[in-house]
């Protein structure tokens, strides 16, 4: 899972005000009800010692209506400076929470949005495309495109003769102008969001143009889904189930990819640890101490956690986001001169997201000390064992 959209919340050395709470509104009380209990929410931060800029800009947003019908979740994140994160959850979360301090509380979005797919559709016919980003749980965020292509003889018709011929090869010739097109409007698109898949539905002559035109970088994330359609009557229930069968896939090969890559070099690291060792590294830590350290030296690639929300490890802190430790006195060696010791979680996922590193949550697998464990981007000797 990519934290990028984190960071915002990273940044500052302030007070951070985050909450997480049930938004939905399924009756005329709804509304009422979110009022009051931010109202309580709001008493209980300003006795923690947050900034009244920070809670207003909470309090403002609460209140308001996300636009989104049934039941649903949001996290809303800021300081005295304003609003860093505010986000629409899939469901309501298991159980709504304040905080206020010099690091904010992630774990909840990374909890609720951590099956998300950042992923692009392509609804395709001869003359173009209606083009969707969009995350998989994150309700309100998709982003709808319409790319049309500049040729308009689309339609081949029978007969015989060369005319007849000529006339089929300019059609044939305006649709891959008009998949060029939209090749064209998706490299670019896939460079810029970084989605994990490009789904194609509609015209399959079109699919086919489109896949003849495409750059390497699309062709990578392209996975045609049956059942869609650019135009009105399409059975939109058959072509919905497919499309949750494509993203459950791409889900399914993240999950797999990351602990199958982490178990093999965890394999290895054990093995040249060993009594026999020749003292070598792999590309894999286990437990929190490791981990730890590597995340402070930007070793982690991606790092992977047993998702346990009573744990009750604890790590210390400061404003830098890689600056932790298991104790103040470890953190303070680092320059930091106000520690703060908060849950090992929300610190483990600043420092994911300040690293520009990813995040797997995972249940049972893999088998790492203390349920955590980390892929690093390189081993040195210096790579804590």
């Amino acid at each position: 899972m990519k934290l990028d959209w984190l960071k915002p919340a990273t940044e500052d050395a302030g007070t951070y005000v985050s909450l997480v709470f049930d938004a939905t509104r399924n009756d005329e009380t709804g509304a009422h009800e979110i009022d009051l209990r931010w109202q309580d929410a709001r008493t209980q931060l300003a006795r923690a010692g947050a900034p009244a800029a920070a809670l207003d800009a909470v309090g403002e947003v609460a209140v308001q209506p996300t636009g989104v019908g049934g039941r649903v979740g949001r996290a809303v994140v800021a300081t005295a400076s304003g609003i860093v994160i505010d986000r629409l959850l899939p469901s309501p979360p298991l159980r709504e929470e304040s905080t206020a301090g010099p690091v904010p509380n992630l774990m909840p979005l990374v909890r609720s949005l951590a099956h998300d797919v950042r992923y692009v559709l392509v609804e395709m016919d001869r003359a173009g495309a209606d083009v969707t980003v969009a995350h998989s749980d994150a309700p309100g965020t998709a982003e709808e495109q319409t790319v049309e292509g500049d040729h308009d003889l689309l339609h081949k018709v029978p007969g015989g003769g060369w005319a007849a011929l000529r006339y089929q090869y300019a059609v044939q010739d305006s649709w891959d102008h008009n998949a060029a097109t939209v090749a064209e409007h998706l490299d670019k698109l896939v460079a810029r969001e970084n989605p994990e898949a490009v789904f194609v539905t509609g015209d399959t002559k079109a699919m086919h143009s489109l896949r003849s035109k495409a750059s390497q970088r699309v062709l990578a994330l392209v996975e045609e889904v049956p059942g869609g359609s650019r135009h009105a009557g399409v059975k939109e229930e058959v072509f919905e189930r497919n499309l949750a069968q494509a993203l459950e896939g791409v889900r399914t090969r993240r999950r797999d990819r990351v602990v199958e890559q982490f178990e093999q070099e965890i394999g290895r690291t054990r093995t040249l640890q060993g009594p026999s060792s020749t003292g070598g590294r792999g590309l894999a830590v286990e437990g929190l101490t490791a981990v730890v350290d590597a995340l402070r030296r930007s070793q982690v690639q991606v790092l992977l956690l047993r998702d346990d929300p009573t744990s009750t490890l604890r790590l210390w802190t400061g404003s830098d986001p890689l600056c932790l430790g298991a104790s103040a006195e470890e953190v303070r060696a680092l320059g930091e001169p106000d520690p703060v010791e908060v849950a090992a979680d929300a610190a483990l996922v600043r420092a994911v997201a300040a690293s520009d590193a990813e995040m797997e949550l995972v249940a049972e697998r893999p088998d790492a000390a203390q349920g955590i464990g980390a892929l690093l981007r390189y081993a040195d000797p210096s790579t804590p064992q």
